[in-house]
């Protein structure tokens, strides 16, 4: 069995495998290319702009066998990906593999196959920390990186949105998919690719995916300024913890939590519950069904806040529900909660930094040390994963 990674999408709301490196059995159904109908825009070939001459946003010309596709970087938001794909480059990795996932309403995959469908190995670097929070979105033309269920396992492979995927910018198993550039010079080539036509493989089995006819990236090349100093100076910055804001200190927290627990208490009239980690809830609507189990996927609704009442995540506004299993894939605080709820109940949880993101935090959106507020509503019980 081929180990995939997986970049998930709501193709006719069922999760989209892509092929990487890593071994995994695929927990869901593939959906067949043409299962969603998101509107394509018009094949364009968009201007090339003047390269910046930062350094931080490096060119790099894939010359394929359907013409030549030009990337811009973003080593500014993104620079672990840029410098581990300029890396790749300059190593000649990609020279000779093919794009071996094509979906004409989705997009486009490569860096990880020859063109007879043997995948890459030799030549692999370790994966990367994953930069999904870095403000770039997955929008036709962007570039990300492809990943198994794993936030911080990309390695070589990368995608082409060709339409817009506001899907794959919102949280699954801990993390979306990092963007770290934009294609500027090369969408009608890249669209030539998304329309070529799909057979099957065993190799690959995933539907009608891989294109008939080989499609090679005859070489990747550098074609514009990067400077390696300052992209190392980027990651460095990135990688050194944020000081904790003074809410966030130990006293300071401690006293808006109680503030916090006392607020809640007086709007619902309940008493906030605390388990023996620590984690605070209160029932805010009784559920009637059954319990899941540790082994489950399940779907909720969610709403994430801070203390002060300020939201920075939420299911509600992409209109579907959200998926993950017990077993792991996000916070503690979550794995914990909803494993205590019933189908239809709703909680608000209180989930101290420990629970949570710890020490670290998830920068840019959550601070160090941070106390997290979630609404959570248990949905649907789908099964062991």
């Amino acid at each position: 069995m081929i180990r995939f990674a997986l970049v998930f999408a709501a193709l006719a709301a069922v999760p989209a495998l892509f092929a990487n490196d890593q071994k995994t059995e695929p927990a869901q159904a593939t959906p067949k290319p043409d299962a969603a109908q998101p509107t394509t825009k018009p094949a364009t070939s968009q201007p090339a702009a003047v390269p910046s001459a930062d350094g931080l946003h490096p060119r790099v010309t894939l010359e394929t066998t359907l013409g030549n596709i030009v990337l811009e970087l973003d080593g500014e938001k993104a620079p672990i990906s840029t410098k581990n794909f300029i890396d790749y480059v300059e190593a000649g990795f990609y020279n000779g593999t093919i794009f071996h996932r094509v979906m004409k309403t989705f997009m486009i995959q490569g860096g990880g196959f020859t063109p007879d469908m043997t995948e890459k190995k030799e030549g692999l670097r370790p994966p990367i920390k994953n930069e999904w929070q870095n403000g770039l979105k997955n929008v036709r033309g962007s570039i990300a990186m492809a990943r198994t269920p794993v936030p911080d396992s990309a390695t070589a492979q990368f995608f082409i949105n060709v339409v817009d995927n506001a899907m794959l910018d919102q949280p699954r198993d801990g993390a979306a998919y990092a963007v770290f550039g934009k294609v500027v010079d090369g969408m009608d080539t890249v669209d030539k690719i998304k329309d070529i036509e799909v057979v099957e493989s065993p190799k690959l089995p995933m539907g009608k995916v891989v294109p008939k006819e080989p499609i090679v990236i005859k070489s990747a090349k550098l074609t514009g300024p990067c400077d390696k100093a300052k992209l190392a100076a980027r990651i460095e910055a990135g990688a050194k913890p944020a000081a904790p804001p003074a809410a966030a200190s130990a006293g300071g927290q401690d006293q808006a939590v109680q503030e916090f627990i006392k607020k809640v208490e007086a709007e619902t009239g309940k008493k906030v519950e605390k388990t023996a980690s620590g984690l605070m809830y209160v029932i805010l609507k009784e559920g009637t069904g059954p319990t899941p189990k540790r082994t489950d996927l399940v779907d909720v609704n969610y709403t994430g806040t801070f203390l002060d009442g300020r939201k920075f995540d939420s299911n509600l506004d992409t209109g579907r529900p959200f998926s993950f299993s017990l077993p792991g894939g996000v916070i503690q605080g979550w794995l914990e909660g909803v494993a205590l709820m019933k189908v239809g109940e709703k909680r608000k949880f209180i989930i101290p930094p420990d629970l949570a993101y710890g020490a670290e935090g998830r920068l840019p959106t959550i601070p160090p040390n941070t106390t997290l507020v979630f609404d959570i509503e248990l949905l649907k019980i789908r099964g062991p994963q």
